[in-house]
């Protein structure tokens, strides 16, 4: 082969001298023209050159580069056709050959030119090392074959892994996918293909290679902190080069650490055979990151998948054969996987999808994670009548999984053109078997925070199931704190800060949306141009787009989400999406509906009022409703938790019931401004309403500005919170009742002087037999509560208030009112207990209700109140407060919530809740703040 055009000698060395500048290119380049020759010292008697070091060791098998002379500082040597093996002498020094061992050593750059094949097939068999931190170019059409009977012993290390990468790459250019072929494994194990596995050639779909036979335990060799990336050229439409392609290889090849990144087909794909593999990240491949076909019966531990946004298909695309007599039959063990799906389709029409089971494959799959965006395909399809009866008789099997998708399940279904005939219920079969979960992932990134449902839900024992795993009881490819992919991977760690990617300028709404006529000069913002209207029952999922040019008018009143327990629909909300609401309009999650709305710290969801919007009007409280989710969780409002339909305040829509890890989606980083419509005097919006929501719910980053109401309100359920800003509430900024046993971390509260009750109100049931009861677990809160004047309701600026019988626990609490003489220049009592019904008083007997590490700081810190003879003066609140451990009356000095770093009151003196709690992030101070990191920055408004 000659390496095409790009590495034709002019042509490449005119081009580079002239555009790339040679230097300071990613390597030290050096082009080799081919007319440089050696002045002899006499005219007579020419100088003997000198062999190098590297000419010793492999000129036997290889020639050095006309092409390149140095890349990184290193020479190039060139590997071209078959590698095979030697009677010479050995020249092994750092590299070289030894009879059938040929050693790639690390100090030179090797060079692949078309296809490098090593041994023949099951004769002329030869041992490939490659030493660690070596690097391997590929051009345009090359590729590296290990042929049946040969093996690769390619074992780099965490700090110098092996680098299989494109030509352009070394030569300054930016890597694509494409660029280069791939690495191929032909072993003798089992395939499907091949009736008489003792007598099997089954044929490798480039070049022709032969692969498969009867040897399960047949060994190719050892993989180890290998990185393989840009390659995937494309021959046709059937035929493409995988990263690496694994042909019927034994299980005595050893396969862990490995990256395949930006190929243009598959990550990795099987055809049959008995391999493992381990420690594995696949980064935005073309089509399906992990493949498998004819009969693989390996095993695959701790692969983290991340597709590309409108460039990758499937995650996991699995096969057996169209045959459901062809044997072996597929059926890896899978544990541990966690798969980030992409939005959008690749520029092959192929919408980014999950996983996809079909043609008869089996699995045993154990703790996986499959996270979808707001425009991402489905999470879990299974397909075709053999992979359905595989489902129904436990040949395919997932188990302690976890789906959190907008999209989640895609059934099988009767097709007579396909030739299908049976239906599946993918996700009644997914949720029949143990331990499985749908809901919300918790991670940052692709690690799980500490609060994640995957750090505890993951099957136990997996060394017990199969001893090729070993025991991870967590979901997904990580554990929490151990990353795996540092120091050998590729555009995870080692990437600059990535620039926030503008929003995009849409030319159209999206479906289930109507678009409004946009008059110049009627919006604040001049750059919309596009105004799209949701109202109504949404009854089919939908997602609103972001753009820089579109807002989101939420009108008519009540925007249902779904059906009361029927018609699930998801409302997806991308990033950076800004929406305004009518007067008398607000949004309500149905239970068994989800709103994912996924925003980002560069790219928060806004949700405000027309008013806010609009050109000379300005926001205030209570121009429009809210945001109300509506779950399955428990509430003591119903003593039959089965046939539950407590009725919400505004609309009178059910809720309730008994699955407190019930999930009705995402909110994250997500500001709502000037909500909380009055209807009358007991019915009011929040800002956003939990009504029995379940814990599979993920709340974090949000903010409540100027509501009318409460900022956020809790009816039952157990949903929780992390990372709070409730800002200028009208009434209690946060606001529990009727069973909450929910947690929270991290939440500052601010009032607004002569606007605001207090920041916090707990209560729970007035009947004695009412369960649950309230017993939420809360962390780190400032609250500042205003001056103790009256709001036009008549309620004072206060600071804490449990009542109703609540029991709780408090830690690491700030309470610091406005100092004064007169209740216009301070604020109202900053802890109060209410004893009227007695439960109160009981669990403060019974230490149910709690409250440590926190800190008063208020010119009236304490009281207790009480209409109860009964039960008044039962409680010395001052008493109840510092008989606690770790809790003072002391003055403290805050700017915009946040304390000094050398605040001796406050750093150092909170309790840690993360080693009894995993919800729970590690810390050691007292409010939202450490003195050091604003978690409000980028995504939260900040009131003047």
């Amino acid at each position: 082969m000659e390496l095409k055009n790009l590495f034709k000698l002019t042509a490449l060395s005119t081009a580079l001298a002239a555009t790339l500048g040679l230097a300071g290119c990613g390597g030290d380049i050096n082009i080799n023209t081919g007319n440089e020759t050696t002045t002899p010292t006499t005219p007579t008697t020419p100088t003997t050159p000198t062999e190098s070091a590297q000419q010793k060791s492999y000129s036997g098998f290889a020639t050095k580069s006309t092409a390149f002379t140095t890349v990184d500082g290193k020479e190039v040597w060139e590997l071209t056709g078959t590698l095979s093996p030697s009677s010479a002498a050995s020249t092994i020094s750092t590299g070289g050959q030894d009879g059938d061992k040929i050693v790639l050593g690390n100090d030179v750059v090797w060079l692949l030119n078309g296809a490098v094949v090593a041994g023949g097939d099951n004769e002329n068999s030869v041992e490939l090392s490659i030493l660690p931190g070596t690097k391997v170019l590929g051009g345009s059409d090359s590729y590296l074959v290990i042929s049946r009977g040969s093996k690769i012993m390619a074992e780099g290390t965490a700090t110098a892994p092996i680098v299989f990468t494109s030509a352009e790459t070394a030569l300054g250019q930016e890597g694509k996918a494409g660029q280069w072929g791939g690495l191929v494994l032909l072993g003798n194990a089992p395939v499907n293909t091949c009736p008489d596995l003792a007598n099997c050639d089954a044929s490798f779909e480039v070049g022709n290679h032969n692969y498969g036979g009867d040897n399960t335990q047949d060994n190719s060799g050892v993989i180890q902190y290998v990185r393989v990336e840009f390659g995937g050229f494309k021959i046709n439409d059937t035929q493409e080069m995988n990263g690496i392609s694994f042909a019927g290889v034994g299980s005595g090849t050893q396969v862990d650490h490995i990256q395949v990144h930006l190929n243009n087909d598959d990550g990795v794909e099987f055809w049959g055979g008995n391999v493992s593999i381990s420690n594995v990240v696949l980064t935005e491949n073309f089509d399906d990151s992990l493949d498998w076909t004819n009969g693989w019966q390996g095993s695959a531990q701790h692969v983290y998948i991340r597709q590309a946004d409108n460039g990758s298909n499937r995650g996991i695309e699995a096969d057996s054969n169209s045959d459901a007599n062809a044997m072996p039959m597929s059926k890896p063990a899978l544990a541990n996987i966690t798969i980030e799906v992409a939005d959008g389709t690749n520029s092959g029409g192929d919408d980014a999808e999950g996983i996809l089971f079909r043609k008869g494959t089996g699995v045993m799959a154990y703790n996986l994670l499959v996270k979808g965006g707001v425009d991402s395909g489905e999470c879990l399809e299974v397909n075709d009548d053999n992979t359905v009866n595989n489902a129904n008789g436990a040949e395919l099997t997932v188990q302690n999984s976890l789906i959190d998708c907008v999209e989640p399940f895609k059934n099988a279904k009767p097709d007579a053109a396909e030739g299908r005939t049976l239906a599946l219920d993918v996700e009644a079969w997914y949720k029949g078997q143990d331990g499985n979960l749908v809901g919300a992932a918790d991670l940052t990134d692709y690690m799980p925070n500490a609060s994640s449902v995957a750090l505890t839900g993951g099957k136990a024992d997996l060394s017990n199931l199969d001893d090729r795993l070993v025991d991870a009881q967590y979901i997904g490819a990580f554990d929490g704190s151990n990353d795996w992919t540092v120091g050998w991977t590729t555009a995870i760690h080692d990437d600059a800060a990535a620039t926030p990617t503008a929003l995009p300028t849409l030319t159209s709404c999206p479906v289930g949306t109507t678009a409004e006529t946009v008059v110049a000069g009627l919006y604040k913002d001049d750059k919309v141009t596009l105004v799209c209207t949701l109202q109504g029952n949404v009854l089919s999922n939908t997602t609103l787009l972001a753009g820089q040019n579109v807002m989101y008018k939420i009108d008519g009143g009540a925007v249902v989400v779904g059906g009361d327990n029927e018609n699930a629909t998801t409302l997806a909300i991308q990033a950076g999406t800004k929406l305004f609401a009518t007067d008398n309009s607000y949004i309500a999650v149905s239970r068994g509906s989800k709103i994912m709305a996924q925003g980002s710290a560069t790219h928060p969801i806004e949700m405000t009022s027309q008013q806010d919007v609009i050109a000379g009007a300005e926001g205030a409280r209570g121009q429009w409703g809210g945001l109300v989710l509506l779950g399955k969780g428990l509430t003591n409002t119903c003593p039959d938790k089965n046939a539950c339909d407590a009725s919400f305040e505004v609309g009178d829509f059910p809720y309730g019931g008994n699955d407190n890890a019930d999930s009705s989606g995402q909110i994250s980083y997500v500001v709502i401004k000037y909500a909380g419509f009055k209807v009358n005097d007991t019915q009011e919006m929040n800002g956003i309403s939990f009504a029995a929501v379940g814990s599979g719910t993920q709340v974090d980053h949000i903010q409540v500005h100027a509501n009318g109401d409460d900022g956020v309100e809790f009816w039952g359920g157990a949903v929780n919170l992390k990372y709070v800003y409730l800002t200028h509430n009208f009434d209690d900024s946060l606001d529990w009742t009727n069973g909450w046993t929910g947690k929270a971390q991290f939440v500052y509260i601010t009032h607004e002087d002569g606007n605001a009750n207090r920041g916090i109100e707990g209560d729970s049931h007035k009947g004695a037999t009412d369960t649950p009861v309230s017993k939420p677990k809360l962390a780190n809160f400032t609250i500042l509560p205003g001056v103790d004047i009256e709001n036009a309701s008549g309620d004072k600026g206060e600071g804490i208030l449990l009542r109703v019988a609540t029991a709780g626990e408090l830690y690491n609490v700030l309470v610091q009112g406005r100092k004064g003489s007169t209740s216009t220049t301070e604020s109202g009592e900053c802890l109060e207990l209410d004893g009227s019904y007695a439960g109160l008083v009981d669990n403060v007997n019974n230490n149910t209700l709690t409250m440590s590490h926190s800190i008063i700081d208020c010119n009236e810190p304490f009281k207790y109140s009480s209409d109860n003879a009964a039960t008044a003066d039962a409680i010395n609140v001052e008493t109840w407060f510092m008989g606690q451990e770790g809790n003072a009356t002391t003055a403290v000095t805050l700017t915009d919530g946040m304390p000094a770093t050398t605040d001796a009151a406050l750093i150092g003196t909170g309790k840690d809740l993360s080693t009894d709690d995993n919800f729970f992030e590690a810390t050691n101070f007292i409010g939202a703040f450490d003195g050091q990191n604003d978690w409000r920055q980028g995504w939260a408004y900040f009131p003047q």
